[in-house]
C-alpha cells in the first residue's frame, strides 16, 4: 500500500512545484505523512536539476521548490541550505506579491513542525544572511521573512546580528515600533554595524528620502528619536562616525546628528571625538563635527591647545568650503587669543588655493599688533610658501620675509617592461588556469592572461577535454551552446570549439564561414575585427604545437629568439601558422631586430616572410598629419556635432605580408559602439602606439561617465613603445575627465609613464585640452585635478598650459570653464617649480570681465610669475 502511496504523494508533489504554485504545493505537502515527506524529499534534488537545464525553469517554480523542501526534508540544517540555495532566489523579474506569496507558503508547511526545530531553523536561515546581498534592490528576502516570522510566532528575539538588521530595515512588517518586538533587539544594531548606511538612507520602507527635515512624515527615523533615550542615540552617532565611512554609508547618521542638535554641554563631554573627527572623516562628518566644536568654543573658549589642534586639523583638508569656514571662525572669534589665532592661520600660507592664501593673508595682517615675537618670526619664516605679492605684503607688515624655495621637480624614471609567465607546459598546468579564469571572468579579461590561455588551449586542450566539458557542463553550459560563437571572445570562443559537441570537419567549416565573415568591412571598428579573426584562426588550428604572436613582454611585443624557436616547432610538427596569426606576430616583433640567425635553415613559407619582413626592419612609423573632420553623434535624442577628431592615419601600401592585417594600418574613428576588447588594442600594435590611439577615438565618446577600461587601455598605450602624437593626447585627456577614479588612476599612471619616456605629447595635451574642454566633451575640473598630481610627480607640464591657457581664456561676457581657475593656479605653480619665464601674450591682451575675480587674479599671478625676473 505505501509503495503505491509514495510515488502517488510524488507525483501530486511534483505537479504542484511544476505548475509554479507555492500555496498549492504546501498544501499537498501539509497532507503528507512521514513517509511520503521523506520520499519527496529525497526526489526533490534531482527535480532542481532537472529544471535547471531550462534557463527559466528554476526561476518559475522556485517558490514551489522552496516549500516543499522546508516541508519535506527531515534536518533543520538541510532545510535552510535548500531555502538558501542560489539557485532557489527568487527570480530578478517577478511578479508582484510573488515572495510575500512563497513565504506564506514556507511558513505554513511549517507550522507542524516541533518547536525546538523551528527555532533551530530560524537561527540557522538568519546565520546564513549576508548583509551586502540583502542591500541589493533584487535581494531575495525569504530566507529572512521565514526567519523573522518563525521567531515571531514562538515569541523569541531576533539575532542582533547586522545582517538580520539589514533584513530587518528592508523588509519588517508596516506596524508601529513600539508594537515591533525586534525593534528593541535590532536599533542598538544600527549604532554597532558599519554597513547599513545605505539601507537607512534609502531603503527602509518607513524613512523618508530626507527623514529629518521638519516637514517629513514621522517614519522610522522619526520613531527612533522619539522611542530612545537621547542619551543612547547622540553616543550611538558619534560611536558609528568615528568608525569612518563615506558619502551614503555615513549621510543617515549626520543626519541623524543634526536632527538631534546637541547643546553645548552634551557636547563638550564628546570633545576629544570631535577632533578625532576633523582630520581624515568624510566631508559631512567633519563639518558636523567642526559645528558642535563651534557650539563648545562659544559657551566657553577652548584651550590654547584644543584650539590649536581643530584650526591644524582643518586648515590640513583639501575641502575649500571647510577652509572658507575655518578661516571665518578663526577671524570672528580672534578677539583674546589673537596670537594663537595668527600662529593657526600661517598654516594656510601654503595651500594651493589663492583665495584662502588671500583669507589667510589678510587674517594675520589684521593682527600683526597683537602677537609675540616668536610668532611674528614663524609668519615670516611661512610666507615662504606665498606668492611674491602676498609675500611683499607681510614683509612689510611683519619687517621681512623669508625667500622663496624653489622645490626642485622629482625626476621620473621609465619603468622597464616585465616579462609575461612563461607559456603554459602541458595539460596538467592547463586544466587549473583554465577552469579559474573560467569561473571568475565575465568578460574578455585582461590580454597577457587570455593571450597565455589561448595559447595554452591550443596546444593542450586535446588533454583536458573530458575534465573542462564535464566543468563545463556543471557550471557553465551556456559555453556548450552551438550559437555562442556569435557572442564571445577570446578564451572563452576557443574553448566553445574545444568543448563542442560536433564532428570536427563540420565544425571547422562552421569556424571558416565565420573567419571569412570576420575579415569583411563592417561597423566595427578594425582592432575588433583583427582580433575576433585571430580568435576563430587559433579555435581552427587546435592541436598545433604553438601560436606564433602569442605575447613574451608587458609591452606587447614578442621576443625575436622565441618567435623563431615557435617558427621552428610549427615546421618540425608539418604546420603553418594561420596568417592571421603570422601577420600578428611579425607586428609584435620589436623595432630594429634586424635579421635572426635563428632562421637560417628554416625553408617553411611563414619563415621566409620573417626573414624578408625583419630585412627591411619591419612596419615604418605612420605618418601622423591628420585631417580634421566633424562626426555627428546622438545623445539620447539629440543629435549635435563632436570635436573635431583626427581623421585617420594610414600607409599607403600596407607591405604585403600584412594583408590580414591591412585594417589595422588605416584608422578610421567613426565606430561609437563600445568594444569589450578595447583594452588589448594597444598590444595589437606595439610598436606604434600612435595608431592605437587614433582606432581608440571611437570608442572616446562614453569615457567621461561610463567605465570602460579607459585608465587600462591608456596605460596599455604607455606600456607600449613608438611615436605619440595628437591621437595619444586625446584619449589620455578623455580618460583623464573620467568620473571613476580608478580610471583616472589609470590615465595618470599613463601620463606619468609616458613623460618618464620623455614621450608625453605636452603640447598636443594643451591643445586638445581647449578644444574639447569648450565642446563640452570632457570634464575640465577632472582632468585638471589629474594634471595637479602629474605635476606633483614631476611631470613637465609647461607646453600643455602654453597651449591650454590661450585657448581657455573666457571672452568678454562668457563665465571661465569650471575648472580653468585652478588650471591658471597650476601654471603658476608648473611656472615656479620649473623656472619658466616665457610671458604668454594671450594673458596681456586679455581683458578680464572683472578684476576682482579669481580668474583675473589667477591670470594676473600667472603673468606676474612668468615675466619676474
Amino acid at each position: 500500500m505505501t509503495d503505491q502511496r509514495v510515488p502517488m504523494a510524488w507525483e501530486r508533489v511534483e505537479k504542484a512545484i511544476r505548475a509554479a504554485d507555492p500555496a498549492s504545493t504546501a498544501a499537498v505537502v501539509a497532507g503528507l505523512d512521514a513517509a511520503d515527506r521523506k520520499e519527496v524529499g529525497a526526489r526533490l534534488p534531482g527535480l532542481l536539476r532537472e529544471l535547471a537545464k531550462d534557463p527559466w525553469g528554476c526561476d518559475r517554480s522556485s517558490g514551489a521548490l522552496r516549500a516543499a523542501g522546508a516541508g519535506c526534508l527531515a534536518g533543520a540544517a538541510a532545510a535552510a541550505a535548500w531555502l538558501h540555495r542560489r539557485e532557489l532566489r527568487t527570480p530578478m523579474w517577478r511578479e508582484p506579491g510573488e515572495e510575500e506569496d512563497t513565504s506564506r507558503a514556507v511558513l505554513s508547511v511549517l507550522e507542524g513542525r516541533p518547536r525546538v526545530w523551528r527555532l533551530d531553523l530560524a537561527a540557522r536561515l538568519a546565520a546564513r544572511l549576508r548583509p551586502s546581498e540583502l542591500q541589493n534592490w533584487n535581494a531575495d528576502r525569504i530566507p529572512w521573512e521565514v526567519s523573522a516570522g518563525l521567531l515571531r510566532a514562538e515569541g523569541e528575539p531576533p539575532p542582533a546580528t547586522e545582517a538580520f538588521a539589514a533584513g530587518w530595515l528592508r523588509f519588517r512588517e508596516a506596524e508601529p515600533a513600539a508594537a515591533d518586538p525586534f525593534f528593541p533587539v535590532l536599533v542598538p544594531v544600527l549604532f554597532a554595524a558599519d554597513a547599513l548606511g545605505p539601507i537607512l538612507l534609502e531603503d527602509a520602507p518607513f524613512a523618508d528620502p530626507d527623514p529629518f527635515e521638519e516637514s517629513a512624515s514621522r517614519g522610522l527615523a522619526e520613531e527612533i528619536v522619539a522611542l530612545v533615550a537621547r542619551e543612547d542615540l547622540l553616543e550611538g552617532c558619534v560611536r558609528r562616525l568615528l568608525r569612518g565611512g563615506e558619502g551614503r554609508a555615513v549621510a543617515w547618521y549626520v543626519g541623524l546628528h543634526e536632527r538631534l542638535a546637541p547643546i553645548a554641554a552634551e557636547s563638550a563631554g564628546r570633545l576629544r571625538d570631535y577632533l578625532r573627527l576633523l582630520p581624515a572623516a568624510a566631508l559631512p562628518v567633519a563639518e558636523a563635527a567642526f559645528a558642535q566644536i563651534r557650539v563648545v568654543d562659544a559657551a566657553a573658549p577652548l584651550a590654547e591647545e584644543a584650539f590649536a589642534e581643530a584650526a591644524g586639523a582643518l586648515l590640513f583638508r583639501p575641502e575649500r568650503k571647510l577652509l572658507r569656514s575655518t578661516l571665518g571662525w578663526l577671524d570672528r572669534t580672534a578677539a583674546g587669543r589673537e596670537r594663537a589665532t595668527v600662529a593657526a592661520a600661517v598654516a594656510a600660507f601654503a595651500i594651493e588655493h589663492p583665495d584662502t592664501r588671500e583669507r589667510a593673508v589678510r587674517l594675520v595682517l589684521k593682527h600683526k599688533d597683537a602677537v609675540d615675537p616668536r610668532t611674528a618670526q614663524e609668519v615670516r619664516e611661512a610666507s615662504a610658501e606665498l606668492p611674491a605679492p602676498l609675500r611683499e605684503k607681510v614683509a612689510a607688515a611683519y619687517g621681512g620675509a623669508a625667500e622663496p624655495v624653489r622645490a626642485e621637480a622629482p625626476v621620473l624614471y621609465p619603468v622597464a617592461p616585465r616579462e609575461l609567465d612563461p607559456p603554459i607546459a602541458s595539460p596538467a598546468g592547463l586544466l587549473p588556469e583554465l577552469i579559474a579564469y573560467l569561473h571568475e571572468s565575465d568578460d574578455v579579461g585582461p590580454w597577457p592572461e587570455a593571450e597565455r590561455l589561448i595559447a595554452g588551449l591550443v596546444a593542450h586542450g586535446g588533454g583536458v577535454f573530458r575534465e573542462v566539458r564535464a566543468y563545463a557542463e556543471k557550471e557553465r553550459p551556456w559555453l556548450l551552446r552551438k550559437d555562442a560563437h556569435g557572442h564571445m571572445e577570446g578564451v572563452e570562443l576557443v574553448f566553445n570549439a574545444l568543448v563542442r559537441d560536433r564532428p570536427r570537419g563540420t565544425l571547422d567549416d562552421e569556424l571558416r564561414t565565420r573567419l571569412a565573415k570576420a575579415g569583411r568591412a563592417s561597423s566595427s571598428p578594425a582592432p575588433a575585427r583583427f582580433l575576433r579573426r585571430r580568435f576563430l584562426e587559433a579555435a581552427l588550428h587546435l592541436g598545433d604545437p604553438v601560436l606564433l604572436a602569442t605575447p613574451t613582454s608587458s609591452t606587447g611585443h614578442v621576443d625575436p629568439e622565441v618567435f623563431a624557436a615557435r617558427l621552428r616547432a610549427l615546421e618540425e610538427a608539418g604546420a603553418e601558422p594561420g596568417p592571421v596569426d603570422l601577420a600578428q606576430g611579425l607586428l609584435r616583433l620589436p623595432r630594429g631586430t634586424g635579421p635572426l640567425p635563428a632562421l637560417a635553415g628554416l625553408g617553411s613559407p611563414a619563415a621566409k616572410t620573417a626573414r624578408a619582413w625583419l630585412a627591411a626592419d619591419g612596419l615604418p612609423d605612420p605618418d601622423t598629419a591628420f585631417a580634421s573632420a566633424v562626426a555627428e553623434r546622438l545623445d539620447g535624442f539629440v543629435t549635435r556635432s563632436s570635436p573635431r577628431f583626427p581623421a585617420a592615419l594610414r600607409y599607403p601600401e600596407p607591405p604585403e605580408p600584412l594583408a590580414e592585417a591591412a585594417p589595422l594600418l588605416e584608422a578610421k574613428p567613426w565606430f561609437f559602439e563600445f568594444q569589450a576588447t578595447a583594452t588589448w588594442w594597444p598590444s595589437l600594435l606595439p610598436s606604434h602606439r600612435e595608431l592605437t590611439a587614433a582606432h581608440l577615438l571611437g570608442q572616446l565618446r562614453n569615457w567621461p561617465e561610463r567605465r570602460l577600461g579607459q585608465g587600462t587601455a591608456a596605460l596599455g598605450l604607455a606600456d607600449a613603445t613608438g611615436p605619440t602624437g595628437r591621437a595619444t593626447a586625446a584619449v589620455l585627456l578623455f580618460a583623464l575627465s573620467s568620473q571613476h577614479a580608478p580610471e583616472r588612476a589609470g590615465a595618470l599612471d599613463a601620463v606619468i609613464s609616458f613623460a618618464a619616456q620623455d614621450a608625453l605629447p605636452a603640447a598636443d595635451l594643451g591643445a586638445q585640452l581647449g578644444m574639447f574642454a569648450e565642446s563640452g566633451d570632457i570634464v575640465l575640473s577632472r582632468v585638471v585635478r589629474g594634471l595637479s598630481e602629474a605635476a606633483r610627480a614631476g611631470v613637465p607640464l609647461w607646453p600643455l598650459f602654453a597651449e591650454a591657457v590661450p585657448a581657455l581664456l573666457p571672452a568678454a561676457g562668457t563665465s571661465p570653464a569650471r575648472g580653468l581657475n585652478d588650471l591658471l593656479s597650476l601654471a603658476t605653480r608648473t611656472a615656479e617649480t620649473h623656472g619658466i619665464r616665457t610671458p604668454l601674450p594671450a594673458l596681456t591682451t586679455w581683458t578680464p570681465t572683472s578684476r576682482t575675480s579669481r580668474t583675473a587674479k589667477e591670470a594676473a599671478t600667472l603673468h606676474a610669475t612668468l615675466t619676474a625676473p
